[in-house]
């Protein structure tokens, strides 16, 4: 079965997982090495509920980042993921910039339920993740920083299910995020739909909400931006190409459609996914 291409962009301030993973693990033996660039601005962005403005400046992040899949059984993956943020801004007293390694992630899947295995048509796949966040290199402290900041664990039960031979397939997760260094801890999630043609070309879209459950709000009695009560709606779609070695190559973006302290984004990128059959 192929699986739909799911890549996004968290905030301007926080990039906790560019190349997503799903419910589909690789192939036991096989490793998917996914190298992903994204470009990401904002110049409005949300004070508290507020609308507010950095006009005429802008705030830009670009992200390269390398992702390592690898099936260890058909049922258990290990995901990896290593990269550099860097982001620039005018808006905050002049030319300055943020940049170092990204959060480096280190995850556990395992499939609980095989859509293709059971005696029920109705039945999507289900995964389990489990995984560590090992706090970047940036300065977290900055109003344009390229990171929250903090290391901690997330865990999130991803499914998928294709829908018969029609070649829509639905795609989600639901997850929980700890961080220390006054992070606030996130709940996250996500829905989408996929369509694929000729078991080569994916275009897929959908909805993403992440939401802090404590923190403040800009401006309010000794806020610090590290511990923002954030909020995360936002909109995500690819396109995507598979070709007969198997190699995908997909283009990808998100917009902001609702939030709290954090930017009205707008983000593009680019990706491909080698896989090597290793064993």
């Amino acid at each position: 079965m192929k699986k739909p291409l799911i890549l996004l962009a968290l905030s301007a301030a926080a990039l906790p997982a560019l190349a997503q993973t799903s419910a589909y693990t690789p192939a036991a033996g096989q490793l998917v090495v996914s190298p992903a660039y994204a470009y990401q601005s904002f110049q409005k962005f949300w004070l508290g509920r507020n609308d507010a403005s950095l006009a005429p400046d802008d705030v830009t992040q670009h992200t390269g980042v390398i992702a390592f899949d690898y099936g260890i059984t058909e049922r258990i993956a290990l995901d990896v993921q290593v990269g550099y943020v860097r982001t620039d801004s005018k808006a905050f007293g002049g030319p300055a910039k943020d940049d170092g390694m990204t959060d480096t992630l280190v995850g556990l899947r395992y499939k609980l339920v095989d859509e293709t295995k059971v005696n029920c048509r109705w039945s999507p796949t289900f995964t389990l993740r489990a995984g560590a966040i090992i706090e970047g290199t940036y300065d977290a402290g900055l109003p344009f920083s390229g990171g929250d900041g903090g290391s901690g664990f997330e865990t999130s039960l991803q499914f998928g299910k294709a829908i018969g031979t029609t070649g829509l397939a639905l795609y989600g997760d639901i997850g929980y995020r700890y961080r220390n260094q006054t992070v606030p801890d996130d709940l996250f999630g996500s829905i989408g739909l996929s369509y694929t043609i000729a078991n080569a070309v994916t275009l897929s879209g959908g909805y993403r909400h992440i939401q802090s459950l404590s923190g403040t709000d800009i401006g309010a009695p000794g806020f610090t931006f590290p511990s923002l009560r954030e909020i995360n709606q936002l909109a995500e779609f690819s396109l995507s190409y598979t070709d007969k070695g198997g190699r995908t190559y997909a283009v990808f973006g998100a917009v902001s459609l609702d939030g709290r302290n954090t930017g009205d984004k707008t983000l593009f990128g680019a990706t491909i996914s080698i896989p090597i059959q290793l064993r």
